[in-house]
């Protein structure tokens, strides 16, 4: 049998292998478990902290917006966030109604714009804090809802209920002349005229008629009134009387009205402007037609025909006629004179005068009328001729027919004498 030999060198190794092993106490299996120690107690505290971060997360802020009409709600786990109504807009007035499923908060309150209401401790207590962000009309809003993201995320939910009609006025106004051409010195009525054609009554209606135009006087009902208080349906109107002062073209700028809704909620609105024409000042002008080249027979009469005319804009009144026959002697006029109160434009009065020839001749008749033609006093004159002719004798024929006779009865008896 043969025998193993080993060297020296080969067992050494072994030797202080076994020699550390025994000083130290160390094993190689005691060294696999601690490493495995290790690595698990790591894990264990990579775990803790992620469950650590996410539950920080499921505590963490957020929120959203939500626009909401009447009647729509947002839901978030047991939370129900209803919108009531628009209270008011000009004061920023929102009521909603918050409750939880089970009755433990049921809350109805008036929110003030961009101001954060609390319920349940608010988004940092645990509960839900909402906020006005916006109000679009009096149907509907723009709400932020703050909350921990632990408790989900919210929802929507449309209004299934019909949609009520708002109680909202609707105010028309109108304002108009009587008068779009008118003169200087002439009165317009000026009517303003409003209606409620809304569905909601209007108050503390105001009217703005500004301002007093220098080109007219305002002589009576300016400034003018109107009802405060108008139901739907209703209209009321004012009348004031101007005068025209001043002409040319006048532009007659809106009437503005202001006025509430039952919220208190202020809203106006305003009339179309428009433009008025003024004339100058209108006057009367008269003409006197009087019947021209009258002839007539020594001692015979006649009858002189006038007649005025207003030709002009205005009425002429106080109107005075009178007349006087140039030369002075030889024909008689009777009835030149005349009166009349008004004569009215575009109208015309007519009178007659009695004429008696009394001496051969060219006689002038002249007539003159004074009278106010709407800014003072007025002359208007006017002539007729008439000629008077001489008396006409029997005899004056005879003086022309003797001569005749004797020339032809001389002329006959020659005649007879050569003859024979």
């Amino acid at each position: 049998m043969s025998k193993i030999q080993i060297s020296k060198n080969e067992i050494r190794p072994a030797r202080i292998m076994k020699y550390n092993s025994d000083v130290l106490g160390w094993q190689p299996s005691s060294y696999r478990m601690t490493f495995i120690c290790l690595i698990l107690a790591l894990l264990l505290i990579g775990a803790s902290g992620d469950a650590k971060s996410d539950e920080e997360d499921d505590d963490e802020i957020t929120f959203r917006d939500f626009s909401l009409y009447i009647g729509d709600r947002i839901e978030l786990e047991d939370y129900q966030m209803e919108l009531i109504e628009i209270q008011s807009i000009r004061d920023g007035l929102v009521v909603m109604r918050v409750s939880k499923v089970g009755g433990a908060l049921d809350e109805q309150r008036a929110l003030l714009l961009d101001s954060p209401n609390n319920f349940d401790g608010g988004a940092d207590g645990g509960g839900i804090t909402i906020t006005i962000a916006d109000i679009f009309d009096e149907q509907s809003a723009r709400i932020r809802l703050e909350y921990e993201q632990k408790l989900g995320t919210p929802r929507k939910r449309t209004s299934d209920r019909p949609a009520a009609v708002p109680e909202k006025p609707d105010l028309w106004v109108d304002k108009s002349f009587d008068k779009s051409e008118m003169n200087v010195g002439d009165e317009s009525k000026v009517t303003i005229t409003i209606k409620n054609n809304g569905t909601g009554q209007a108050v503390g209606i105001e009217v703005q008629d500004i301002p007093p135009l220098p080109q007219f006087t305002y002589i009576a009902g300016y400034p003018p009134k109107i009802k405060e208080t108008l139901d739907p349906g209703q209209s009321d109107s004012a009348i004031y009387m101007v005068n025209a002062a001043k002409e040319g073209t006048v532009s007659i700028p809106s009437v503005l009205i202001s006025y509430a809704d039952s919220k208190g909620n202020s809203m106006s609105n305003r009339s179309e402007p428009f433009s008025i024409v003024i004339r100058p000042r209108s006057r009367a002008d008269l003409t006197i037609n009087a019947e021209d080249n009258i002839t007539l027979a020594l001692e015979e009469e006649g009858r002189l025909n006038i007649s005025i005319l207003n030709s002009g804009s205005a009425s002429a009144t106080k109107i005075e006629v009178t007349g006087d026959v140039r030369p002075g002697e030889g024909l008689e006029a009777v009835g030149l004179d005349k009166s009349f109160f008004e004569i009215a434009p575009g109208d015309e009065a007519a009178f007659s005068a009695s004429i008696h020839g009394q001496r051969p001749g060219d006689y002038a008749i002249r007539l003159k009328a004074n009278y106010n033609d709407g800014e003072g006093l007025a002359i208007r004159e006017s002539t007729a001729r008439v000629t008077i002719l001489e008396r006409e004798y029997k005899y004056q024929y005879l003086l022309v027919i003797v001569p005749i006779a004797i020339v032809s009865f001389w002329i006959y008896r020659r005649h007879r004498e050569y003859k024979y």
